[in-house]
């Protein structure tokens, strides 16, 4: 006979025995080929997923090939893409032949028509991503991305072998951006080939197919090889570099951000006169002529071997950023360059600001002369005649509005602190004396107009602050349109990251110029 305690021991082992195993979630399978060379990466990588899993998927391509599209489970030209588990899924990825193209992702169909007025063109800075926090996804979020037709991508530079070079690998194609920092909610991967800035460009085109590209070389820190790069003997070379490397794509082994740039920039600072440094010859303005001779000369030749490829010729761009001032246009033969360019962006902004510590103070940006100007200052309806004047068309000028502000402080309580002497400048965010507009905009100081001179600016009784407001670049597009110029160019999009006030306001004044 059993006691009482072996009966529950065998009781419980004989349950333990007979009791089924509880279902766990079913499981689903990811499977994939490829038609032509390539292959297809999933991150993560496993046996089996469960329902509502996200999986990135990566189409890479063998070198001399190009991935086409999807097919199967998944469809259409992004790359890279997810997939979210919902059963069983199988796809192909499609890759074709590069057909000669040097590593070029042709376009699939005619590039957008670009606006012959109203134009806004707006500069993105590499470097924006790090201390200024404004990432791709800033160019939707801030309202850019719907009202800005041209991104100006700043900047590459010149090497020591005068060819063209990323300044920053890591920001440009190697950073990966998590999903809140993306144009498409859509996180970079681990193996995906193109990262960084380069390849959210790249998707902002898809999701916004009216915005083109370019990529702007130079600078004001990366001007100094200019002068050597536009020799006769260096200049083939040099612009073969940048084209190969940024309109082609070939930015790095492995790494093909075809498709990125629309068309370059050329910012050099400034042919024949100091900027960073002095490294200047007085044959730059000839020179300068010639070298964008040459980029239009390959650029042409480029478009015609992509559209022998692809069936569909590209419209690559080729624009400058021009100096306002006389003393630094005057090497440059602006009579002439302007047949080889769509555009130009005149610099109209910096006429007066920390340099001048004691003041007086005045705009940095006004659109006409202010009683506290005299004959030698610049200011921008004078630059804007100066180009006009040397045969540049006005369909080939663009005004330059800034999206930032200069400022003295110890400035006197007299004519609401313009044209005042001052005892320096104030810390900016940045840079002393400069400061973004979103910062300066909430700061809600007093502010004063001079619809005269176009011009805005701030006054605390000890602080004067001059900077483009939406009243005051309304002004200055009116004034754009009466010149019947293309257009605006703005430095640069994370100077109103906050709100996006200005944008629209570029924007609107086109769409509703005062009356």
């Amino acid at each position: 006979m059993l006691s009482r305690r072996n009966l529950l021991a065998c009781t419980v082992a004989s349950f333990s025995l007979t009791q089924p195993a509880l279902p766990g979630p079913p499981v689903y399978s990811i499977e994939h080929s490829a038609v032509g060379s390539g292959t297809v990466i999933l991150d993560p990588l496993n046996s089996g997923y469960k329902r509502n899993n996200v999986v990135n998927v990566t189409a890479v391509p063998a070198d001399g090939w190009r991935f086409d599209h999807w097919d199967g489970d998944l469809a259409g030209d992004v790359n890279p893409t997810t997939i979210r588990v919902s059963g069983d899924h199988s796809f192909i990825a499609y890759f074709v032949e590069a057909g000669g193209g040097g590593g070029t992702d042709p376009p699939t169909e005619p590039p957008p028509e670009t606006r012959q007025s109203g134009l806004i063109v707006g500069y993105f800075v590499q470097w924006g991503i790090y201390r200024r926090d404004y990432v791709p996804a800033d160019i939707v979020s801030s309202g850019t991305a719907q009202r800005v037709d041209i991104i100006n991508y700043a900047f590459a530079g010149i090497d020591e072998n005068l060819q063209c070079v990323s300044l920053d690998e890591f920001a440009d194609f190697e950073k990966r951006f998590d999903s809140s920092e993306t144009v498409d909610g859509v996180a970079d991967t681990v193996n995906q080939p193109l990262k960084g800035n380069f390849n959210q460009l790249r998707k902002l085109k898809q999701h916004y197919p009216h915005i083109r590209v370019l990529l702007s070389i130079g600078g004001w820190t990366e001007s100094a090889r200019f002068s050597d790069a536009a020799l006769p003997e260096n200049r083939s070379a040099f612009v073969a570099s940048c084209i190969n490397k940024f309109i082609r794509g070939n930015v790095a082994p492995g790494v093909d951000a075809a498709g990125v740039f629309d068309g370059l920039d050329i910012d050099w600072e400034y042919p024949g006169r100091c900027g960073a440094t002095c490294n200047f010859r007085p044959k730059d303005g000839e020179n300068f002529t010639k070298l964008l001779e040459e980029f239009r000369t390959q650029l042409d030749q480029t478009e015609a071997e992509i559209g022998l490829a692809t069936g569909v010729e590209p419209d690559l761009l080729l624009t400058i950023a021009a100096p306002a001032s006389t003393y630094n246009s005057e090497p440059i033969q602006i009579d002439r360059i302007h047949q080889h360019l769509d555009w130009i962006n005149l610099m109209t902004y910096d006429f007066h600001g920390g340099w001048e510590s004691g003041g007086p103070t005045n705009h940095h940006a006004h659109l006409r002369a202010t009683d506290c100007d005299s004959p030698d200052d610049t200011w921008a309806a004078k630059a804007v005649a100066t180009y006009l004047d040397a045969g540049v068309p006005p369909g080939k000028l663009l005004l330059g509005v800034p999206f930032y502000g200069r400022g003295w402080r110890g400035v006197p309580s007299v004519n609401d602190g313009f044209c005042q002497a001052a005892r320096g400048v104030p810390r900016g965010t940045y840079e002393k004396g400069v400061e973004d507009y979103s910062v300066l905009a909430a700061q809600q100081r007093p502010a004063f107009y001079d619809s005269g001179a176009g011009a805005h600016w701030t006054f605390d009784g000890q602080e004067f602050w001059t900077f483009d407001d939406p009243q005051s670049l309304r002004w200055k597009m009116n004034f754009v349109l009466e010149q019947q110029l293309r257009g605006t160019m703005f430095w640069e999009m994370s100077g109103d990251s906050d709100t996006g006030d200005l944008i629209r306001a570029l924007r609107n004044s086109f769409d509703q110029p005062l009356p």
